[in-house]
């Protein structure tokens, strides 16, 4: 075991991966600031981070530490710092009251101090001694656990309201966005341009999530993709009001996300998906990949760096597991653009769990409404105009009815496939429907059918669209 400060702390401690995302991020800030100082010397780390906070950032940490000594309005100018340095330097020395267990944080054994809002984030107020296991005054937690939530600032930045802080179960994709943060943070403080926390781009979490996957997914090889997840913790300790919001992405939309920026899906993703950006008075235009904004009759261009922090109702709908078939249905028929099949086909096995035989029975289904091109804008309308699942099953019978006059050799699906892949319980019927309705008009795209306006599926309104 490594110790230093006279032996009072542990290092393997201070930096060990714990499962806490706020420790965690604490240590990967204590580790890139220990390789870059060359040196392990906590105690000065601490006052100059103090420094930091006090001198540049003009102690406005009060969303990480209620009444701490950074934030104690009492205390004014360097006595910020003094009263850092003395409050550390006493539990370093356990010169402050502690008793002996193991650390809720750690798992260790050692002695523990009292963890509460002023020294770590969003725990329960001493005065609520109901809200800590037995009564206890605070989280009983190591010296090194409450050393490591001192750094947490560095590592955050502030998006919108809150302060945003990332953590993942791929510990290199976790430090290269750790580092960055310190990174701009650092920028910012030598430059003397911070008056505070570095801000975000982003004014909302879904959005930010997807371009940190992205540059992750351009930076990573795809081993070390597979199995990623990312949590945004969007937080405040502010006052009388704490809050925190989770939004995760998941494993299997990291898996999604990754095969859809191949070279032969991502201009139709991206076109896709970029479509569902949102701002007052923003026009998508599609040739160029990007929003026409008129405002006050003058009008701007805006490509994705300027829009790719706007609300995006398809990213939304992905992080909160609702079906973003709809929008494709629209996409490929009323709207009239591409989107390779791919794209579908990954996103229903990936992220809806569907058996990819199902989906075969479905292209063979539009492979056949296909071969008939006289018949094409009846079969279509056959097939989009049910509303109800009894409908919509005649429609399906119909055409193998067709198959059979037709004295075609194959039937276009077994009782079997109808019943087990088609229609097994569980199964939504206009899930189906919207997947053969895309996967027809995707084709038709392929082939350079196309059609009137009076042969597409009737307008929806947005909300129908996402829901």
């Amino acid at each position: 075991t490594i110790m230093n400060e006279t032996q009072k702390i542990n290092l393997e401690w201070l930096t060990r991966r714990t499962g806490d995302p706020f420790v965690d991020i604490g240590g990967i800030v204590l580790k890139i600031l220990i390789r870059k100082k060359g040196a392990n010397d906590v105690a000065r780390l601490i006052e100059d981070t103090a420094k930091i906070y006090v001198t540049d950032w003009k102690a406005k940490l009060n969303a990480f530490f209620l009444n701490s000594t950074i934030t104690q309005p009492a205390f004014k100018g360097d006595r910020k710092i003094t009263e850092t340095k003395k409050f550390f330097k006493a539990l370093i020395e356990d010169n402050l009251p502690f008793e002996e267990g193991y650390c809720r944080i750690l798992g260790e054994r050692t002695k523990l101090f009292t963890g509460g809002r002023d020294n770590y984030i969003l725990s329960g107020s001493g005065t609520f001694i109901n809200f800590h296991h037995a009564f206890q005054r605070g989280l009983m937690l190591s010296k090194e656990a409450l050393i490591r939530m001192f750094f947490v600032p560095l590592g955050c930045i502030q998006l919108s309201d809150k302060i945003a802080l990332l953590y993942s179960n791929n510990e290199e994709l976790i430090e290269y966005f750790i580092a960055e943060n310190v990174q701009e943070n650092s920028r910012r403080i030598a430059t003397k341009i911070a008056d505070g926390i570095s801000r975000s781009e982003f004014k909302n979490p879904s959005s930010a999530l997807f371009d940190f996957a992205l540059r992750w997914i351009r930076e990573a090889n795809r081993s070390e993709v597979k199995n990623t997840e990312l949590t945004l913790y969007h937080f405040t300790n502010f006052g009388a009001s704490p809050e925190i919001v989770l939004h995760s992405f998941s494993a299997a939309l990291f898996t999604f996300f990754s095969r859809v920026q191949h070279r032969t899906m991502k201009p139709e993703w991206d076109k896709f998906s970029h479509s569902y950006f949102h701002q007052k008075n923003a026009d998508y235009q599609y040739e160029t990949d990007s929003f026409k904004v008129t405002e006050k009759k003058e009008v701007s261009i805006h490509s994705y760096e300027n829009f790719k922090g706007w609300r995006n109702m398809i990213y939304e709908s992905l992080l909160e597991g609702r079906s973003i078939l709809k929008p494709m249905l629209k996409w490929v028929s009323k709207k009239q653009h591409p989107l390779n099949l791919e794209i579908v086909k990954f996103y229903q096995i990936i992220l809806q769990d569907m058996n990819e035989k199902t989906l075969q029975i479905i292209e063979r289904l539009a492979n056949y409404v296909l071969e008939d091109s006289s018949n094409i804008k009846k079969s279509l309308r056959n097939l989009q105009k049910p509303t109800k699942a009894y409908a919509f099953r005649h429609a399906l019978r119909r055409l193998e009815e067709r198959n059979l006059i037709e004295k075609n050799p194959e039937p276009l699906f077994s009782l079997e496939e109808y019943a087990l892949e088609l229609f097994p319980d569980g199964t939504y019927w206009q899930e189906i429907q919207d997947l053969l309705l895309i996967a027809i008009y995707q084709k038709m795209h392929e082939q350079k059918i196309w059609l009137d306006n009076e042969d597409l599926p009737l307008e929806e309104t947005e909300e129908d669209t996402i829901n």
